[in-house]
């Protein structure tokens, strides 16, 4: 979990205090922040305004199924091996 950023912190006797920079995405600080070029700040901006969030979800579902689908046939696979590995093992020695 990432921490929020904060930008004054004042302790008085045992109490600290904590003044948070207000909430913003990560394209929204790049945007922000004077020491990144103009140029970048556009070609980052064009490809924001591309970005589909229910389409970026539907996408990393299907990916994530697609893993999960991987991983079991992997452990199937790995399985049978060594189902049929033991016997052999038994008869060579």
């Amino acid at each position: 979990m990432k921490l929020p950023i904060f930008f004054d912190c004042k302790k008085t006797k045992s109490k600290v205090t904590k003044k948070y920079d207000e909430t913003k995405t990560p394209y929204g600080r790049v945007s922000w922040c004077i020491d990144i070029d103009d140029g970048k700040k556009r070609k980052l901006k064009l490809v924001y305004d591309k970005l589909n969030p229910a389409e970026l979800k539907r996408m990393i579902s299907r990916l994530r199924d697609k893993l999960l689908k991987l991983n079991s046939l992997k452990k199937t696979l790995e399985r049978n091996n060594t189902i049929d590995e033991k016997p052999k093992e038994y008869i060579n020695q």
